[in-house]
């Protein structure tokens, strides 16, 4: 498999990034199969099964093409001779922060608490082809909105906690929802996504309460459109039981489950066992009888066991999969759709900063070669030549997979800051020059080197400071910083509050809303654009606003597109370049692999998992 070397041969017309190229750092794919990505916080998803449907495309190879077609997962509906049993050997990259998913610094607990904490609604699983990211209800058996700002939860009267002290079976009741909602609202690191608060007015959640025991009642402070969607996120509203914050058990260490599984064991850096919950409302619906996830953070170990069928899928990196099935024939592949995350590079904007500028801003992005980058890390050419169908989009402001609402850089559709994606460095020296940085800019440029988000990541980062170096007109110091302690207070969730550039994930939220309020509203949970949450752009700020109160899906549509032409213009950070579909390599004994399809992946323990079985038939372990 390739080693650094093979990033220096992919981009050998560049000199300066071939040096760049030159390090010990990972470059392993990232720890996830059939998903765009992580988060602030995402890559530790455990990997399970296949991705989801792309659009088809033509290849450059018609005979090759037509093999490939041969071979492609065809997502047979196995149910019907489904037997129950079996362990499912999965793994992920890397350890949690800790396990309570309501008050962790990181989305790592959200991971493992959707394994176990229901939420009151779920995202209803596409058949074979995408999601389309409608929601069905989970906790909630049912659901009414007697007027646009009230919306009525009933709580499914089957639904109890663990078989485990201090519940002991205790039924799920309107108080867990009210006890999580206010846990959520004051300590979680997304409640301004969704809680009204002194410090965020502009949150659409203003209370909840418990009718009856059963019956849990929200009022929002607007009509807000993705809010059913943002109860079925696993990074928000996670169900926990209220004895969890009165000394029943310490959350931070342990679970207890309302949902399919059961955290059995876990060994910090070691492993996550989940098991069965036979008391889950629904576990005759259940076919395996847990996951075995072993904390993996090197590629090559990880591909090892793969290899050796001790794993049975993994995230296998796009210049891997070509030669991996002509190697392992009898492995199982699955084209992807796009994703719907977009990572990206953030500014320092403490006083004094030249990110300041708009024209500074732009100018970086224009030193970014978005193909090179594309070709590089999703191996299109090589893919083409092999008959791979593939289809390079560009991302905005928010991902090329938000199908609908995303407007292409390339396309006239942009208007004027279509330019500000174009790879031109005679352009960006101009725009320095013009920002009185006639001489270029010095400073710091920070990410991660550790496998939160998985392991080709650092390596990611280093090209764009080879990029931006390439020119001469940056001269970057590379800082990586630890990234509990350092990156998460001191980088990501500092609010422009440090020196230079950053790279970093961000979530892939199941609704473009959460995506625009979290990162570019100036009261956003994870912004990156208001220095210290002081409102630079307050143009930006209305249009978002504006979006979310829009209920006519036609018009809020406009309103999400004229929101990315704007940020083209200012460039508040830059995305990353874009995509192409993936494939997920897996073994073929994953009885239902890629039948029922995700909307976002760690919000499907419940419909995806859960149909998940294993075909002794075709074991060859």
């Amino acid at each position: 498999m390739p080693d650094s070397n093979y990033w220096n041969r992919r981009i050998s017309r560049r000199r300066t990034l071939t040096g760049a190229l030159g390090g010990s750092a990972g470059i392993a794919a990232l720890g996830l199969v059939g998903c765009g990505g992580g988060d602030d916080d995402d890559d530790v998803t455990p990997t399970t099964g296949a991705g989801q449907t792309p659009q088809p495309t033509p290849t450059a190879d018609p005979t090759k093409a037509e093999e490939v077609q041969s071979f492609l997962w065809p997502r047979e509906d196995s149910s019907s001779r489904a037997t129950k049993g079996e362990i499912f050997q999965a793994y992920t990259t890397a350890d949690v922060t800790n396990l309570d998913p309501l008050a962790s610094p990181s989305f790592t607990a959200n991971v493992v608490g959707s394994w176990v904490y229901p939420r009151l609604m779920t995202y209803k699983p596409g058949y074979r082809v995408p999601a389309t990211g409608e929601v069905q209800g989970y906790l909630a058996q049912s659901f009414e909105q007697p007027d646009a700002t009230t919306v009525v939860f009933k709580l499914h009267p089957n639904a109890v906690w663990q078989d485990a002290a201090p519940l002991n079976k205790r039924q799920i009741d309107a108080e867990d929802v009210v006890f999580s909602w206010e846990k959520f609202a004051a300590k979680s690191t997304s409640r301004k996504d969704l809680a009204k608060l002194p410090d965020n007015p502009g949150g659409p959640v203003e209370s909840v309460k418990a009718i009856d025991k059963t019956t849990v009642e929200f009022k929002l402070a607007y009509p807000y459109a993705p809010f059913l969607s943002a109860m079925a996120y696993s990074r928000y509203l996670q169900i926990m039981p209220r004895e969890s914050e009165a000394g029943g058990y310490d959350p931070r260490n342990e679970t207890r489950s309302g949902g399919p599984w059961i955290l059995q064991n876990y060994q910090r850096n070691v492993i996550f066992q989940y098991r069965k919950n036979p008391d889950y409302w629904d576990a005759d619906n259940v076919y395996l009888d847990g996951f075995d996830i072993p904390i993996i953070p090197e590629y090559a170990a990880g591909m090892a066991q793969f290899r050796a069928k001790k794993v049975w899928a993994f995230a296998v990196r796009a210049e891997d999969v070509i030669a991996t099935k002509k190697d392992v024939p009898d492995l199982a592949v699955d084209a992807n759709a796009f994703g719907r995350t977009c990572w990206n590079m953030y500014f320092g904007l403490q006083p004094g900063s030249p990110f300041l500028d708009p024209r500074v801003r732009a100018a970086a992005s224009m030193l970014i070669d978005r193909d090179l980058w594309i070709d590089t890390f999703s191996n299109i050419t090589e893919f083409q030549k092999e008959g791979y169908p593939t289809d390079v989009r560009y991302h905005s402001h928010i991902s090329s997979g938000w199908e609908g609402m995303w407007l292409d850089p390339k396309s006239a559709a942009m208007g004027p800051g279509a330019k500000n994606f174009e790879y031109n460095v005679a352009e960006a020296k101009k725009l320095l020059e013009a920002a009185g940085h006639a001489n270029g800019i010095e400073t710091e440029m920070a990410w991660i080197s550790t496998g939160q988000y998985g392991t080709t990541f650092p390596k990611q980062a280093e090209v764009f400071k080879g990029m931006l170096e390439e020119s001469g007109l940056f001269k970057l110091k590379q800082v990586n910083p630890d990234y509990q302690t350092d990156y998460l207070p001191n980088y990501y969730f500092a609010k422009g509050n440090f020196k230079g550039i950053a790279v970093g994930a961000s979530t892939q939220y199941p609704e473009v809303d959460q995506f625009l309020y979290s990162y570019y509203h100036s009261k956003g949970a994870r912004q990156k654009v208001a220095f210290q949450g002081e409102a630079s752009d307050t143009k930006l700020d209305g249009m978002i606003e504006a979006q979310r109160q829009e209920l006519d899906a036609a018009k809020r549509k406009t309103l999400i597109q004229d929101i990315q032409k704007h940020m083209a213009e200012t460039m508040p950070l830059i995305p990353y370049p874009g995509q192409s579909p993936t494939f997920s390599l897996f073994w073929p004994w994953i009885g239902n692999a890629g039948v029922f399809r995700s909307w976002d992946g760690e919000s499907a323990r419940n419909t995806n998992e859960t149909k998940l079985w294993f075909d002794k038939s075709k074991y060859t372990g």
